[in-house]
């Protein structure tokens, strides 16, 4: 749908309620601004907090597997693969056979 908006001598832009509703946009909001060839988009910002963070970690294999150790040994762990890693990667790099 087409709707016409007017912009006041301040350049501030009413974005009509139909599409403002469409896009979850209420009171005080941002959007991103982009310059598309002789076209402006826009898009709703919505920025997260540290809160809305909360859970994402939950079902990450690697967290799952380290659930419980003690922080030294996970860094430990890690530290060795790290390092195993990057052997690893010389070696192939410099074409000699695998190590064991």
């Amino acid at each position: 749908m087409n709707y016409i908006a007017s912009i006041t001598s301040q350049g501030q832009l009413t974005i009509p309620k139909p599409l403002r509703d469409a896009f979850g946009i209420s009171g005080r909001a941002k959007v991103y601004i982009t310059q598309k060839g002789d076209k402006i988009e826009l898009k709703p910002y919505k920025p997260r907090d540290i809160l809305s963070l909360y859970g994402i970690l939950k079902e990450n294999p690697v967290v799952k597997a380290n659930k419980g150790k003690p922080l030294q040994q996970i860094i430990d762990e890690e530290s060795t693969a790290f390092e195993k890693a990057i052997v690893d990667n010389v070696v192939e790099e410099m074409g000699l056979p695998p190590r064991k």
